[in-house]
């Protein structure tokens, strides 16, 4: 088998041989932006390239419509190493995520590594995962295919994301969402009022007890409460029969999340006994928090740095805190998973903005890409070609 560094070589010389099909991918994306659950060119578009370069593809997994997987297989079996495309646009600010990059660096860096599975054992699989920004059924399509357990079969995990610096092993939130829905009676809110039963009273009285409960939270738990009143009436002088609660409850820890979020339904059920309202609540898990896998996010790390990248530590990194929640912490949940995130724009350019979207199809983007689908597939040569790497990642990943 040829050495490590070689191969690593022959796949950074095939990234550049792809730099103005990626470039093009990356355009097309930005200027065809599709909502997720509704990204059926953006999926044609990837799955053809993949075609074309002897990928076997399968469309429609699981049965999602827009999601795909395909898979170049080595001489032999060994490791299964994915990387994964996200190509769902955002509603009125087209690709203000920067998904174009993200599938073209999952293109790139796959079809690159397929390149040299001649000479090893193994299978390299480019997924697409639609609709992570959660709009249509498709929503949030990794936890989908993980509850029905598409990752607990790989070895290894990998994925870039834009941003406005460089850094690898970032942390992320898990997420529950709760709805409560108070009901009460009507009546003339002067005439009468002691005949109603005030829904947007309990609401309120739910709502700032909810919040009340940041107060006393763990801090090394990253707790994050945000909520609305969604409704609450429809005159001021109708006592309100019916008020609703918005509330997302956020977390870095798996096991404090779901107790915070029972915490919020203890609120809910207070205000109504307080008020003499019912109410129902709904709870709902959207995302798990990120598992961080030390040994994979070390070899991500290394990469980039080889490459000449000005990174922050990795160690640094994964004790920073953790600012968002996305669908990839249900995957980091299922297998050894690690993510890098590419400077696109600068510092104060703010996500999901037209902005950040128009900054992925600028030089400075375009090639902060290659760089990253460099990075992604030289480190799953070193998972691929060495395969203690990939026992490293896995005892990590059943011990923590």
């Amino acid at each position: 088998m040829m050495e490590i560094n070689e191969l690593k070589r022959l796949v950074q010389e095939a990234v550049d041989y792809q730099r103005e099909r990626l470039f093009a991918i990356s355009r097309w994306l930005y200027e065809n932006p599709e909502l997720g659950s509704e990204e059926f060119k953006a999926s044609e578009l990837l799955t053809a390239e993949l075609e074309r370069n002897g990928f076997k593809v399968d469309r429609g997994i699981l049965g999602i419509p827009t999601a795909f997987s395909g898979s170049y297989m080595g001489k032999d079996k060994g490791p299964r190493v994915a990387v994964l495309a996200e190509y769902d646009a955002l509603p009125g600010v087209g690709h203000g995520c920067g998904h174009n990059l993200i599938a073209a660096s999952a293109i790139g860096s796959g079809i690159a590594v397929s390149k040299v599975m001649d000479k090893l054992k193994g299978e390299v699989l480019v997924v697409g995962t639609p609709a992570e920004e959660g709009h249509g059924p498709s929503a949030g399509s990794k936890v989908i295919m993980a509850e029905k357990g598409f990752w607990d079969n790989m070895d290894a995990v990998l994925m870039l994301h834009p941003s406005t610096r460089w850094s690898v092993g970032d942390l992320a939130l898990g997420i529950w969402t709760v709805k409560m829905e108070f009901e009460g009676r009507t009546s003339h809110a002067a005439a009468s009022p002691e005949k109603g039963l005030n829904a947007l009273n309990a609401a309120t009285l739910a709502y700032i007890a909810t919040h009340m409960l940041r107060q006393e939270a763990r801090r090394d738990a990253n707790l994050v409460i945000h909520g609305i009143i969604s409704e609450g009436g429809l005159a001021s002088n109708i006592i309100p029969d019916r008020a609703v609660c918005d509330f997302g409850v956020r977390s870095s820890d798996e096991n404090y999340l779901k107790l915070m979020v029972d915490k919020v339904e203890k609120c809910a059920e207070g205000a109504a006994l307080a008020t003499g309202t019912k109410v129902k609540v709904t709870k709902k898990k959207l995302y798990s928090s990120k598992k961080v896998n030390e040994p994979l996010t070390e070899l991500l790390w290394k990469n980039h740095v080889a490459l000449g990248v000005d990174m922050a530590d990795w160690r640094e990194s994964i004790r920073g805190m953790p600012m968002a929640s996305t669908d990839f912490g249900d995957v980091s949940q299922r297998a050894p998973a690690a993510a890098s995130y590419i400077k696109i724009a600068e510092e104060n350019t703010p996500g999901h903005s037209r902005e950040l979207a128009d900054a992925s199809v600028t030089p400075i983007g375009l090639e902060a890409m290659i760089l990253g689908t460099k990075a992604l597939a030289m480190t799953m040569i070193d998972l691929i070609a060495d395969p203690e790497n990939i026992e490293r990642a896995k005892k990590y990943f059943n011990t923590h």
